[in-house]
């Protein structure tokens, strides 16, 4: 995400204190009424008070009661909660302009209505306000059962928690997170978080860091500082683990999954149109395997979980090893302009299974 979000993630806020008249709730307008356009039926929707609050103070609100036509993928209160922002005032604290870009880049300049997306879509890009691109998948239903409507949507790694809100000027969809966008490179990215500082220091010593700088795409599930300490690697002692001792593809470059672009989300809505939830293949420059595996309930709208692990094809009968479950929304699906860099909270293949021989 933009700075201003990295920001607020790690500030722990007072619980929900909104005030005020009361707002409608968020229900699609009968048929028979005149339908609002897209500002009015966001100022006037609570569960939509805080992506208001943003549209306000950047000087977006007004605009989205003009002509349009306009989608808008509005992130509901629950989402920026999970951020930090609790209130109508912790905008203040916020860059304006960088805020204005997050707000645009969950807006369209064109009407999308649910039966104009791909049915069984993947990672369809559509432009938004901000000149960037969005990518829909779109699990309309189960191929192996005929007449099966599931209906799912995903907006990069966020879930479309009501779909095809009719507006006067455009389209409404609510989305259960704030979605991530940061410029530059997932290189650049890693670089730029403290908390990736020894995994950066990692790559450049085992020279796998440097391709994170090309077109990619990358996937890349980072472990931060302290899930490299619990494995005992810090940057007092990192030498150590050199590439003459280690099989560094396996230690540090498991987690680079070159030619991917993955929200976690996109394993759920395989999982439907293609039946697996899972991703198996071989790590590269090494023989290990890795499993990667994500899951998300789409009914508690619940974050979405996912397990890596790897296997040794030499010794199969011990199947799985060393899996590392996660599921902190709030540091996933971070997309930068050549991948995606997901949060990992401790180390898949410890040291010692890789060592050389």
């Amino acid at each position: 995400m933009l700075k201003y979000i990295r920001a607020c993630m790690w500030i722990a806020l007072l619980p929900v204190m909104f005030t005020g008249c009361k707002h409608d709730e968020l229900t699609v307008p009968d048929t028979r009424e005149s339908y609002r356009h897209a500002g009015d039926f966001v100022k006037n929707n609570y569960d939509l008070q805080l992506f208001n609050a943003a549209l306000e103070y950047t000087g977006l609100a007004a605009g989205l009661n003009g002509e349009g036509p306009f989608t808008l993928l509005v992130p509901n209160n629950s989402a920026f909660n999970e951020l930090g922002i609790t209130r109508v005032s912790d905008f203040q604290r916020l860059n304006k302009d960088s805020l204005k870009q997050a707000m645009q880049y969950h807006i369209l300049n064109r009407r999308l209505p649910v039966n104009e997306i791909p049915s069984n879509g993947v990672d369809v890009r559509y432009l938004n306000l901000a000149g960037k691109e969005v990518y829909l998948t779109f699990a309309s239903f189960d191929p192996k059962v005929p007449g099966s409507q599931v209906n799912n949507l995903f907006v990069n790694g966020s879930f479309a928690v009501k779909k095809n809100v009719v507006l006067a000027n455009g389209i409404l969809y609510v989305m259960d997170k704030v979605m991530k966008y940061t410029p530059g490179t997932v290189q650049q990215f890693l670089a730029a978080q403290p908390e990736y500082s020894v995994y950066v220091a990692a790559l450049k010593q085992s020279r796998l860091w440097e391709q994170l700088s090309g077109a990619g795409p990358f996937t890349v599930f980072a472990p931060d500082n302290a899930a490299l300490e619990r494995q005992g690697i810090t940057m007092e002692n990192l030498t150590a683990y050199n590439p003459d001792k280690y099989i560094t593809a396996r230690l540090f470059g498991m987690y680079i999954l070159s030619g991917k672009n993955l929200f976690l989300t996109d394993f759920q809505a395989l999982s439907v149109i293609y039946g697996t939830p899972s991703l198996n293949a071989t790590i590269a420059n090494d023989n290990f395997r890795y499993l990667l595996k994500a899951i998300k309930n789409t009914y508690q709208v619940s974050p979405t979980e996912y397990w890596l692990s790897y296997s040794d094809p030499e010794n199969p009968a011990l199947g799985n090893q060393g899996t590392v479950y996660g599921n902190t929304s709030r540091k996933n699906d971070n997309l930068t302009d050549n991948g995606i860099v997901h949060y990992l909270p401790d180390l898949v293949i410890k040291p010692k299974a890789a060592l050389k021989k």
